[in-house]
């Protein structure tokens, strides 16, 4: 079956979300790294390789499928943040935004018929479950310690052991 052009073009778009997202974690694992809070660096590098094979799922789809694949550019990230509680909450609101896009992009292969597609984006869908949990948990610790250095540098060890 041959993929409908809007959602071929909608796939691509998300491969440059994933790509970009990969990007933002990086942006806030620098950051965390200026403050010598290697765990959350580490976590954060990981998340980073997460999206980067998200991406990586479907360029191979579509190639799979003999889609022309299409990559965007990515755009400059931050990697200053005015706190640990607003570097953790960037990741999350990334996890917000990608559930709405891949969201809309399910909704749009079951729109086309297209149940290849469908079957490949509901494994994204019920990832962006976990991924959006994992960051509201992690939200919810970081608020939890608040400026309590050691609770910080309790909660960076346990980070560290991902």
């Amino acid at each position: 079956m041959t993929m409908q052009s809007d959602l071929a073009a909608a796939l691509n778009a998300q491969i440059n979300h994933e790509f970009s997202g990969a990007y933002v974690y990086l942006g806030i694992s620098a950051y965390f790294e200026s403050l010598d809070l290697n765990g959350f660096a580490s976590w954060m590098r990981a998340q980073s390789d997460e999206e980067r094979a998200h991406g990586m799922r479907i360029f191979d789809h579509l190639s799979e499928r003999d889609v022309p694949i299409t990559l965007g550019n990515l755009q400059k990230v931050q990697t200053e943040y005015d706190s640990v509680n607003a570097a953790v909450a960037a990741g999350l609101a990334l996890e917000q935004e990608t559930t709405q896009k891949l969201n809309a992009l399910w909704a749009q292969a079951v729109e086309f018929g297209d149940y290849q597609a469908k079957a490949l984006l509901d494994w994204f869908v019920n990832e962006q479950t976990e991924e959006e949990d994992l960051l509201r948990t992690l939200l919810s610790h970081v608020k939890i310690a608040g400026n309590e250095g050691a609770a910080l540098l309790i909660l960076n060890r346990e980070l560290a052991e991902r």
